[in-house]
């Protein structure tokens, strides 16, 4: 006959010893048996008898402060032990069991066990003092490789294990290379806990879903097998490592919405950033490109290097942010996508239903928006007798839009021919003109003034293009 006793600290390793006959004390004090690091333990706290003769176990307190509980009943006096009886000393959980009848109940512990709802919860229930202290270790954790390499310290030191692996579903598409046996599939796609003498495998499932596999496995030889009390430690745990990842998955949600939202909202109007915000956290990416009717519009500032030569280094940047503030206001009132461009603003322009803008034509936008920059930055005094000069051009036609970039830095873009005669089409419009292509001029005819510049060459291609240069809103020249 041989009974042990097994003790789990959570910040000490487990260990399984050999109950002696006769009495083996229990406390915090070094000359115990078996001494506790747990602050709640007294000195002296407890001692367990073994009768070898009569094969009996008893456990007395020994008018601890915090009391002993066995199987959650408060010690009194001297009360009797069965084999896989716990005794719980603050934090500190005591098992004891009787090895032959161990050996006999692994046996039947082998093979596939459902997990269930009632067997997650008698084993929270059987585990209650010990999961407190892991969840809240693992609320102070906000990565999930740190959480995860808890959780196998943990495991091991709870189980006396040698081997522990938490696997996160996103790795289950490789599992068979992870955990190359049947067992790890069964248990992900059964939700089953999948045991033999020296491995056990359990499902991390949180709600309906498969979170992530818990791989336990012990290869020192002489080993006791898994036993029930191991299987319900391992679901408790198992239960702790669902909550903490879909903790971990919602943060990481919200830290992609918050960075989808920023970055957005930086370069694109609120309404726009919505529509694509929605979109993102749906497909878990932002639109990449792709082929559109665009009008694209460049604004820049003409003799910027002079400019800041003349006026200093922080007096030129306080201009340019003034310029940069009004300029994409402006273009987010007309529903545009702005990019900085040193001294200059690219915004692109889509017919795209906007609220606040209603039908309205991304030509039509794209003019408004340009007609309101000059007016505006030609109306700001910037000071010392400054005279800054720009132009706007604006061309429609065929482009490649869309998000390009890394997941550390996305920004949206438009490229092609179209982009490249908008930006060529700058050096018609200064100083202080807006100049627009054929295509923008045929959406807009009867809504401006307008002059027709002719056919121009510009830099870089071979072709010539119709420009034309808006003068004034129609609406502003009719009578009140």
């Amino acid at each position: 006959m041989a009974w042990r006793i097994s003790v789990s600290e959570p910040n000490t390793d487990s260990r399984v010893v050999e109950l002696k006959k006769g009495k083996t004390t229990i406390g915090r004090n070094t000359e115990n048996d078996i001494v506790l690091h747990d602050i709640a333990a007294s000195r002296f706290h407890a001692e367990i008898t073994f009768d070898e003769s009569k094969n009996l176990v008893s456990i007395t307190d020994l008018n601890s402060t915090n009391g002993t509980y066995l199987n959650r009943q408060r010690v009194n006096g001297q009360s009797t032990i069965r084999s896989d009886d716990s005794i719980r000393i603050g934090q500190a959980i005591i098992h004891v069991f009787d090895e032959t009848k161990t050996e006999v109940h692994s046996q039947k512990l082998k093979g596939t066990t459902r997990f269930t709802r009632e067997l997650l919860l008698e084993s929270l229930d059987e585990h209650a003092v010990l999961l407190y202290e892991i969840s809240k270790r693992l609320n102070t954790i906000t990565d999930l490789q740190a959480a995860m390499s808890e959780v196998r310290d943990m495991m091991k030191r709870t189980l006396s294990i040698d081997n522990c692996l938490v696997i996160h579903h996103k790795e289950f598409p490789n599992l068979a290379s992870i955990l190359p046996n049947t067992a790890a599939l069964n248990a992900v796609q059964n939700q089953s806990v999948e045991v033999t003498a020296t491995n056990m495998i359990v499902p991390v499932v949180g709600g309906d879903e498969t979170l992530g596999l818990m791989y336990f496995s012990k290869t020192r030889p002489g080993t006791r097998p898994f036993s029930r009390r191991d299987l319900q430690l391992a679901i408790a745990i198992s239960h702790q490592v669902a909550l903490t990842i879909q903790r971990m998955e919602l943060i990481e949600k919200l830290r992609e919405q918050q960075y989808a939202q920023e970055l957005l909202r930086r370069f694109v109007p609120p309404d726009e950033a919505e529509y694509l915000i929605a979109d993102y956290l749906r497909t878990g990416k932002l639109p990449g490109l792709r082929q559109a009717k665009v009008s694209i519009l460049f604004s820049d500032m003409a003799g910027s290097t002079a400019l800041a030569e003349q006026v200093g280094s922080n007096a030129f940047a306080e201009i340019l942010n003034r310029y940069y503030q009004e300029a994409t206001g402006i273009i987010f009132k007309h529903g545009g996508t702005v990019r900085y461009l040193g001294d200059g603003i690219m915004a692109i322009f889509e017919d795209r239903q906007h609220h606040n803008l209603g039908p309205a034509l991304a030509e039509q936008r794209a003019v408004s928006a340009g007609a309101e920059i000059l007016r505006k930055i030609s109306a700001i005094d910037f000071g010392n007798n400054l005279n800054i000069v720009i132009g706007v051009a604006v061309h429609t036609g065929q482009a490649m839009v869309g998000y390009i970039g890394s997941n550390e830095r996305m920004e949206f873009n438009a490229l092609g021919d179209t982009v490249n005669v908008a930006f060529r089409m700058q050096e018609l419009a200064r100083p202080n003109r807006l100049v627009v292509g054929p295509a923008t001029m045929a959406a807009i005819v009867n809504q401006y003034q307008t002059r027709r510049i002719g056919a121009v060459t510009l830099k870089g291609r071979e072709k010539p293009i119709q420009a034309y240069e808006i003068l004034q809103n129609l609406e502003d020249t009719q009578p009140s």
